[in-house]
Parts: structure tokens; sequence; C-alpha cells
């Protein structure tokens, strides 16, 4: 174990509170074994609970889920199957890896905290593992003088300990530098307390290696390139395991693993464009910064180099080298002016996410059981979207309790939304 056993129940019992504060005995079970670690609050019969437990997908919804299995169940085999090493592939390993609960408009999103909180262990727990996984501490919410007047200054009036509000009377050197370099911006909200900037290869990469220092059970990652091709014998595959956790994310789709009619109403699938530069000259201030405004620049582990993105695209063919420039350019140069000026481009990456429907908590992953028709006890973690960094850590906490046993899926108030007509 890492050290820590106990530090999760303020964030898991807060959830639960929020959803199930009317129910006397679910608040009874959520301050008790719903959320300890201690064997005996293992459910029943200690044969119910898996033994070997495979996982299609070693980006955030599969290693996060893997990690929590592990924690509450030291003795549990992990196995990963993914078509890349840790790391490398997918949409978890290109995004911007900027971590902060707000949504576009500036505002705490639903389980905002409660998903920060989380993340944030995992990131520590990574970070054991790895170096240069945390680039920054704090990032730069622009304000692009579109949201309505005072909703930014009065994010940081309701949460001081993650926002300060920043305007041109601010005494700051960080956001002198800021302004000096881009001369429309007045205001902006530096977000701190917990909000980061991380390397996503590097996380993965801490990650899995956490996953494989916790617990005494065997934890394997098994890679094979044909895992992402349709007609993949996956119930040849998948027949040595008591349960099965699908969270491949946009592969579960492209490669046709899921029965599309059951989930194509609910998510549809985003392609992501984003741009790596580099700033040919000295000052390195100019890429010093995590900078939000719709668009993203996120600093990049090597000096002077910078990630700016991302596109959001829903047509089959993706946007051309050129055409992901100049919208990139367009949406990012209020804030990025110096970079587009002062820099060339390196390389263009490019991933797939699951977006699911917006509801009334904004859009959630889909998380819980469900017929395979590769498994008998089949599991499914996707649908993190843009929200992937704040919320991988939180619902795969939740899930790794349904899959034991803890918790039941009608547990959670709208947890299942995508179940429902």
């Amino acid at each position: 174990h890492l050290g820590m056993r106990g530090s999760r129940g303020g964030v898991a019992n807060a959830f639960f509170l929020r959803f199930c504060g009317r129910n006397k005995a679910l608040r009874r079970h959520s301050r008790g074994a719903l959320f300890s670690t201690d064997d005996r609050f293992f459910t029943g019969d200690g044969s119910r609970l898996p033994k070997n437990v495979g996982i299609v997908g070693g980006g955030l919804a599969g290693l996060s889920t893997a990690f929590h299995l592990l924690q509450k169940c030291p003795a549990m085999n992990i196995t990963i199957l993914d078509s890349s090493p840790a790391g490398v592939g997918g949409a978890s390993a290109v995004a911007g890896g900027l971590v902060h609960p707000l949504s576009p408009r500036g505002k705490l999103v639903f389980m905002g905290l409660e998903g920060l909180a989380s993340t944030n262990r995992l990131i520590r727990a990574a970070s054991e593992f790895g170096e240069k996984i945390v680039l920054r501490t704090e990032i730069f919410r622009i304000d692009n003088q579109k949201e309505p007047r005072g909703v930014l200054p009065k994010t940081a009036k309701e949460l001081p300990h993650l926002a300060t509000w920043l305007d041109v009377t601010t005494d700051d050197e960080q956001w002198k530098l800021i302004r000096e370099r881009e001369s429309g911006i007045e205001g902006a909200l530096r977000l701190h307390g917990g909000c980061q900037v991380v390397h996503m290869p590097s996380y993965l990469k801490g990650l899995w290696s956490a996953c494989q220092s916790t617990g005494d059970g065997q934890k394997k990652w098994i890679q094979d390139e044909n895992f992402a091709l349709a007609g993949y014998p996956w119930n040849e595959r998948l027949a040595e395991y008591d349960c099965v956790v699908f969270a491949a994310g946009a592969g579960l789709f492209q490669s046709s693993m899921l029965d599309t009619d059951i989930f194509e109403k609910k998510t549809q699938l985003v392609r992501g464009q984003s741009i790596e530069m580099t700033v040919d000259n000295e000052d390195h201030l100019v890429v010093e910064n995590a900078l939000l405004c719709g668009k993203y620049v996120s600093p990049l582990p090597e000096n002077n180099r910078v990630l700016i993105g991302a596109t959001h695209e829903y047509k089959r063919e993706p946007l051309t080298r050129d055409e992901v420039e100049a919208e990139l350019r367009d949406r990012s140069h209020a804030f990025a002016s110096a970079i587009w000026t002062k820099g060339s481009i390196d390389q263009i990456t490019s991933g797939y996410r699951v977006q699911s429907n917006r509801g009334k908590h904004g859009r959630l992953p889909i998380i819980g059981s469900f017929e395979s028709r590769y498994h008998s006890n089949s599991w499914i973690f996707t649908g993190l979207s843009s929200r992937g960094l704040l919320y991988h850590g939180v619902f795969g906490d939740m899930l790794s309790d349904m899959i034991i046993g803890r918790m039941k899926e009608n547990d959670f108030a709208d947890i299942d939304w995508w179940k429902k007509g």
C-alpha cells in the first residue's frame, strides 16, 4: 500500500450525503462498511469477490479502476489488456493534462471537488514512481469577457481555497508577465489548491507502476495490436477472468466490441486534435504558464515547448493540418499570441473520446454492469469525455465498490442514467 488507506472516506461520504441524505439506512452504511478497507466488511461469502479481473483498456478509466480494486482487495489479480503500452496511444495519453473542477463558463461542475480530491490522490500515488508528472501547480483561467459580468470573480469568492481573482490592479509577478505579453487580457482566475498540470504519458506510466506496487496479487499488462481489430476473439481471450471491465474508451466502439444499439443514443465519438509547439526564442517565460480560455495552452516537460488544444470534431473526416492550425490559432490567439508569433509547430496529436449526452448533472460517464456477449460478469467505464482527469478517480473508486459488492448500482441517484429510456 502507498499510505493512502482511510483517506478516501471524506470525499466518498460527501458524495453519498449529497445523493442519499434522506435515506437513514444508507447514511449509516456510508459511514461504516461501505467505505472501510477492513476485510471483515467484504460482501457476505468471500467467494463472491472476483479473484482474477481483466480490464480492457489501460487509460485513465482502466488504471483508476485497477488501482482502487487493488487497494480494497490486495490479493486480487489484475490484468490490463491494451493494444499499446502504458502511457502510449488513446485519448488519455494525448490529453492536455489540466486538472481543475470548473466548467467552460467558470463555474464549479457537478462533483468537481470530489473529483479533484480523488484525482490528486492518484497523482500523488503515481508521482512516487515517476518524474515530471506534475508540471505546474496552478492554471490561469483567462477572462475572455464573454461570460456574464462577475461570474469569474464570484467563483473566486465561493471557492477561495481553489481560485483567486486577478485584475489590472493585482500586484502579482506571474500575472504581470502574462499581461505584458498579451495586452488585451484584463482578468483571470488563478486556479490553485490542487488544480495543476500533469504530463499525461508520465502520469499513466506512474499510475500503472503504483498498481504494480499495490497488494500482493499478480499484475500483468498484455499488449496486443490485434485487440483493436474488429472480430477479435474476445470470448476466448476473456474466459480466464472472473470479472471483466470494459474501459477502452473510443476503442470499444471503433472495434465493435460493444453492441452499439445500446449506447449509440447515449454517446458521441468526438475527435480532438492538438498542436505541440516549440517557441524559438530564449524567453522561456513565454511558455511558463498554463492558460485556459475555451482552448488551452499546456506546458510540456521540455523547455520552451507547449501543447495547444484541442479541436472538437464530430464529422467522419478529420480536419486537415492547415484546418487544425487555423482553428486553434483563431481560438487561442487572444491569450497566446506570443506563442503563435514566436513558435513553430512540431507535430499534431490526435485522439477520439466518448462523449456522453448532457443531463441534469452535465455529462456523466457510463459506469456499471451490463450484458456483454463476451463475458457473463461484465462492467463498463467509459464516456469520461473532456473531464477524464477530473472524473476518472472518483468514478473509478465507485465502480470498484460496485464490482466487489460494497455498493449496489441503484444506491447512486442518476448514476445509471444510461440504462434508462
